[in-house]
């Protein structure tokens, strides 16, 4: 039997250039083989992914074209978009992004949804604000616009070469974006599909053994947030938060929201034993929201402790100094 002819369409290198960016012209290519497509079948969107996913298909923006017209974008977010002749700034109270309309669109698209990110998610001057903080803040939007310029739900329909190269080159012809941008969000697409199916490996292999948190006989399956009151202190206000992540929510999650006021499961000083093992959050690692909560980034954890840490531990002093960077109290 004859294995049938499939046309794929990859894209082969001009000498194109502007600006660093580098573009393909298209190419049609017949092979005749049998054809491999990368699939992601273990990949999980994260929270902030999930968001863009979801406000992206109510609005109808339904194919990489979409994506194209910014101005419409902006418009779906209730954000008001304009272009002048300089330094491309946001403002995230007015809800305002102005772009530097003498770069070439590429970098227009790139720089809109960073800053749109910082008007979505961010609050706070960045100019009066602590590194660390801002640091936070810049990296959960350069993780924005890879999920909003590349969104996963349109990428998995897509039948991706399953050469790397290729595959790079094909993603970025068809949303229109930097060969390195689209470098960056494959390998990041292959890192969370490679540990989605190392966890459901995982989970097979040790699911007697660790399906059970030691307090209150709770499935380890849940997130569960608990508070120690040091006997010392006042017993107003938690002097530890322990929160327990299951290991779907700490590779699948980019961040896990509570109110610095509860509610949290009581934990008596004779259950601690059970938590001996819990590895300290920092403070870089935590940020405050819009609606007053806190953000725990459990993609720090996950990379710091490379999937293997499920119970952390916060001290209320990081908590206090992140509700005082933004005014607020404990």
């Amino acid at each position: 039997m004859t294995k049938p002819t499939t046309t794929i369409k990859v894209n082969s290198p001009s000498l194109l250039a502007e600006n660093g960016f580098y573009f393909h012209t298209q190419i049609e290519h017949t092979f005749l083989k049998e054809v491999q497509h990368m699939l992601f079948t273990y990949y999980h969107e994260t929270a902030l992914e999930h968001s863009i996913t979801t406000h992206y298909r109510l609005h109808q923006f339904l194919a990489p074209e979409d994506l194209l017209d910014i101005e419409r974008i902006a418009e779906s977010f209730d954000v008001y978009l304009r272009f002048d002749k300089c330094k491309s700034v946001s403002d995230n109270q007015e809800k305002i992004i102005i772009i530097d309309n003498r770069l070439i669109v590429v970098q227009q698209r790139k720089i809109f949804f960073h800053e749109l990110c910082h008007v979505l998610r961010h609050v706070g001057d960045q100019r009066k604000m602590h590194f660390l903080f801002k640091e936070g803040q810049e990296t959960e939007a350069d993780n924005f616009v890879l999920y909003a310029f590349m969104p996963f739900y349109m990428i998995s329909q897509l039948e991706i070469p399953n050469r790397q190269e290729d595959a790079i080159r094909f993603l970025a012809s068809t949303f229109k974006v930097p060969l390195k941008l689209a470098g960056k969000r494959l390998e990041q697409i292959q890192r969370r599909d490679l540990q989605g199916r190392m966890l459901a490996d995982s989970v097979k292999q040790t699911e007697t053994k660790r399906n059970t948190i030691n307090v209150s006989h709770h499935n380890h399956g849940e997130t569960r947030l608990y508070a120690y009151f040091d006997s010392t202190g006042d017993y107003i206000e938690p002097s530890q938060i322990i929160i327990q992540v299951d290991p779907q929510t700490l590779i699948s999650e980019q961040e896990i929201l509570f109110s610095p006021e509860g509610p949290f499961e009581r934990l008596e000083e004779s259950q601690l034993e059970a938590f001996v093992d819990s590895k300290p959050i920092k403070f870089n690692d935590l940020d405050y929201t819009r609606d007053g909560r806190i953000s725990l980034k459990l993609s720090h954890l996950a990379s710091r402790y490379y999937n293997s840490a499920f119970k952390f531990i916060v001290q209320r002093k990081d908590i206090e100094q992140v509700l005082d960077c933004y005014g607020a109290d404990f």
